[in-house]
């Protein structure tokens, strides 16, 4: 009887070993099926727009005058460069946006990466004196990854954008070389399909031209 009894418990015993094997193997394909059709997704990429080489030019007027004598005027993009914030760069560029930058109590070094548009101003024959502008973009012009418009989901970027193609911010200068400074937020900074969109004016004919930042 006692050995029956004994039988019993090991036969018990095996079964339910049996199913726990069982079970768990069902649970392990199940999950390197799931892994498989993870594998097997997809990554949607975006598409870059085709870029151009620097330097560019941006803005040319054929009929620019300086005191009465009227030459080619030219403004181009010579290079960019995208760096972190140090002590230095973030004062020059709270010399342009501090009133926004506190108010909304922004971290420059924590997060975001400073973009550095350097630029020249050109004319095609000695005049009485250098042209008199300021350093900005045409209107339009501003970060994309693929067809996104960065500005239209960050208000920041957005208001940045708007102040670097507004004339009457641009402080006229006579030197030849200025700059324009961009802070973009870490996510999009990482980005290898970000891109500066240019409205690139040619005496009267407009066309975009996009520069590769990563």
């Amino acid at each position: 009887m006692r050995k029956e009894k004994f039988k019993l418990k090991l036969t018990k015993k095996a079964l339910f070993l049996m199913l726990s094997v069982s079970m768990l193997s069902a649970c392990s394909g199940q999950n390197e099926n799931v892994v498989k059709e993870q594998q097997q997704t997809p990554i949607k990429s975006v598409k870059k727009n085709e870029s151009v080489h620097l330097p560019v030019n941006i803005f040319e007027n054929n009929n620019y005058k300086i005191e009465g004598q009227k030459v080619t005027f030219t403004r181009s993009i010579t290079n960019v460069e995208m760096k972190d914030f140090d002590q230095s760069s973030e004062l020059d560029f709270r010399d342009r946006y501090n009133d926004y930058v506190s108010k909304k109590n922004l971290n420059l070094k924590n997060d975001f990466k400073l973009l550095i548009i350097n630029m020249k101003h050109e004319i095609n024959e000695k005049a009485r004196r250098d042209p008199n502008e300021g350093y900005l973009l045409n209107t339009g012009s501003g970060l994309v990854i693929g067809d996104n418009e960065l500005s239209s989901e960050n208000e920041f970027l957005e208001y940045q954008q708007k102040y670097i193609t507004a004339d009457y911010r641009a402080k006229s200068t006579f030197e030849p070389k200025g700059k324009v400074l961009l802070a973009i937020p870490n996510k999009y900074a990482k980005n290898k399909s970000l891109q500066l969109k240019i409205v690139q004016k040619i005496n009267n004919t407009n066309k975009l031209v996009y520069i590769d930042l990563n």
